[in-house]
């Protein structure tokens, strides 16, 4: 009561009105076989929505079965919730008529939302689910349709963590690659999986403000390849660390930056990664080169640069805006602006 009720009140039912939320509803399959449901909300005197309640850190999956009799029982219920108080979990009907799926097409945790973690998916599912909003007719077609939507996110989850051959050779394909050796395959495929990284990096400082304006332009398609054997010299793929000093960098002069110009100039900062180094640069490698970076061993510091026009090596074994801000800043202001900028402090000497 002291957890379920103020939550079906804030859905805006009026949980003081027997005629609206209705305690111990009758679900019988018969007369022989009697069944109750702890709270029903009803609508022109007939149930819509069922709620079943188990004690406060209970298993809720093994009392679905319970409340998917109430489904089958009682044909006009077209929502069922189950919930201990603080876990909540959404179930429709939206293969077969009466028929509850097996997944919840919408769950949360209040301990989450204590905690200031609520998913936007979650607030637009409640939102569609208050009074005034909630449709018992047309639930089970969002309810398919947030479905569908969990298993493409799933999916897109899966290929980001490893993609697989048909996901990259199609992405290859539509930057003018293709005929790739399947020994060649491999490379391309973890290539892929960076770049599902820097994406997500991206739209994390994007959804912080930390940039402005649109996503960058996406480069023009590379030309096809005769050999798509990778050369001695060629660029290797970049590790997890690399990738995030890249974003770290990106994150810290979007910070620094307090011109327009300079500010849209971090969208155009790229990397090289090469065999033991890890270049990153502004527009052209070696005309707008920032730094060279190197992940320590085991006897050394973890993070090594070795910034452009600074004679000082600096190494730390944490990765800080205190260490790295002012040489950055200088290095970045002089390749946009073309000229040296001097900072409120010498470049930091090698630190361990």
């Amino acid at each position: 009561m002291f957890l379920v009720l103020p939550f079906v009140s804030f859905l805006g039912f009026d949980d003081r009105n027997p005629l609206e939320v209705c305690p111990e509803h009758h679900a019988d399959f018969s007369e022989k076989y009697k069944n109750r449901v702890d709270f029903a909300i009803l609508e022109n005197d007939q149930p819509i929505i069922a709620i079943e309640c188990k004690c406060c850190g209970a298993a809720l999956k093994d009392e679905r079965g319970q409340l998917r009799s109430y489904f089958n029982a009682a044909p006009t219920v077209k929502m069922g919730v189950l919930t201990d108080g603080l876990v909540f979990e959404f179930y429709a009907d939206s293969d077969e008529p009466n028929m509850m799926d097996e997944k919840a097409f919408l769950s949360f945790n209040l301990r989450d939302i204590a905690n200031g973690r609520l998913d936007e998916s979650v607030a637009d599912g409640l939102k569609s689910l208050q009074k005034g909003q909630f449709d018992p007719e047309n639930i089970g077609a969002e309810a398919k349709r947030k479905l569908i939507f969990q298993k493409f996110l799933q999916e897109i989850t899966q290929l980001a963590e490893k993609p697989n051959e048909t996901f990259t050779r199609m992405l290859l394909k539509t930057v003018g690659i293709q005929n790739v050796r399947d020994k060649a395959l491999p490379d391309f495929q973890e290539l892929v999986g960076a770049a599902f990284r820097e994406f997500v990096n991206v739209k994390i400082l994007q959804r912080l403000e930390l940039t402005r304006g649109s996503i960058p332009a996406a480069p023009a398609p590379m030309e096809p390849v005769a050999a798509l054997e990778p050369a001695k010299d060629s660029p290797v793929l970049p590790s997890d660390t690399e990738l995030e000093v890249l974003a770290f960098v990106k994150h810290r002069l979007a910070f620094l930056v307090n011109d327009e110009t300079l500010f849209e100039a971090i969208q155009k900062i790229a990397y090289s990664d090469y065999k033991g180094k890890f270049v990153v640069f502004y527009e052209r490698e070696r005309r707008g080169r920032l730094f060279d970076f190197w992940e320590g061993g085991n006897r050394g510091a973890k993070y090594r640069f070795a910034f452009a026009d600074i004679a000082e090596e600096v190494a730390t074994d944490r990765l800080s805006g205190t260490v790295i801000d002012a040489p950055l800043l200088q290095v970045f202001k002089k390749r946009v602006q073309g000229e040296a900028a001097a900072v409120g402090t010498e470049a930091p000497a090698a630190l361990v």
